[in-house]
C-alpha cells in the first residue's frame, strides 16, 4: 500500500524542484566506463531501462541518436514530466510489464531500482529479465552496497529501499537464476580536479586501513569488499563461446 502513495509523489518527497529537474534531464548523465562499455555500440539496439525516474539515462542515448528506447516507470509525476518531453514509457509496476512484454532487448538497466524490491518480489523479476534478453543481452544493475563503508545515508536515505545487496550476494543471486559473467565494481565519484586527487588519496588510504580491520575481524580474506555506497553489476545473459 505504501508505495502507491510514496510513487504518486516520490519526486515532491525529495524535494526536487522543477529547475533541478530540468537542469538534471538536459545534462549527459554520468557514465562509469564499465557502463560505456556495456551499451551498444549497433544504433538499432532494443535498449530497455526499468525506473527509468526522470530519463536521464534515456534522454543521453536519444542524444547519440539510438532508435529503439524504451521505458518503464510507475511514478505519477515522472511519467507527465516524461511526457512534457516526449519520451513516451510505460506507466506500470515493473513486475506487470515484464510479465506481458514480448519484446527482448540488448541491454536492460536497473539504476537504484532494485533495493525497491523484496527478496520474495526479485527472485520472481530475475526469471523474467532473462527471458526479455537476447542471447547476447546483458544486464547493468546499480543499488546500494549493503557493506560499504559509509553505507547509512544511502541505504536508510529513502523510506522505499527494501534490499541491499553486497559483491558477493550479487553474485550468488544472479547465478542462482542461470545469469553468467556476473561482474561486480565500485562506482567511485572523484572529479579530476587537486583537491578530487587529495580526497581520492585519503579515500583510498582509508579504504585499505578498513580493509585490514576486516581481515582482523573475521579471518577472512577482504577480495570481495566494495567500499562505495552503490555497487555496479554488468550481467551477462549466457557466457561468451
Amino acid at each position: 500500500m505504501y508505495r502507491k502513495i510514496m510513487y504518486e509523489r516520490y519526486l515532491s518527497s525529495v524535494n526536487i524542484t522543477m529547475p533541478e529537474l530540468e537542469e538534471n534531464f538536459n545534462r549527459d548523465m554520468a557514465l562509469q566506463k564499465e557502463i560505456e562499455n556495456t551499451i551498444p555500440k549497433n544504433k538499432n539496439a532494443n535498449i530497455l531501462d526499468l525506473g527509468c525516474g526522470y530519463g536521464s539515462f534515456l534522454h543521453t542515448l536519444q542524444k547519440r541518436e539510438y532508435k529503439n528506447l524504451f521505458g518503464v516507470e510507475i511514478g505519477e509525476e515522472e511519467n507527465r514530466f516524461l511526457n512534457s518531453k516526449g519520451l513516451h514509457v510505460s506507466k506500470l509496476d515493473i513486475l506487470e510489464f515484464l510479465k506481458s512484454d514480448i519484446k527482448t532487448y540488448e541491454l536492460i538497466t536497473l539504476f537504484d531500482v532494485l533495493e525497491h524490491f523484496k527478496k520474495d518480489e526479485i527472485v520472481e523479476i530475475l526469471p523474467l529479465l532473462k527471458n526479455r534478453l537476447n542471447d547476447n543481452g546483458k544486464l547493468i544493475v546499480r543499488l546500494p552496497n549493503g557493506e560499504a563503508i559509509f553505507k547509512g545515508s544511502i541505504m536508510y536515505g529513502d523510506f522505499t529501499h527494501e534490499t541491499y545487496l553486497t559483491k558477493r550476494s550479487m553474485i550468488q543471486l544472479f547465478h542462482t537464476f542461470g545469469f553468467s559473467s556476473v561482474k561486480i565494481y565500485p562506482t567511485y565519484t572523484f572529479g579530476k580536479t587537486w583537491k578530487a586527487k587529495i580526497a581520492k588519496l585519503i579515500y583510498m588510504s582509508y579504504v585499505k586501513f578498513y580493509k585490514i580491520l576486516l581481515r582482523i575481524d573475521n579471518g577472512a580474506s577482504a577480495e570481495h569488499f566494495v567500499p562505495t555506497q552503490n555497487i555496479l553489476g554488468v550481467i551477462n545473459k549466457w557466457k561468451k563461446q
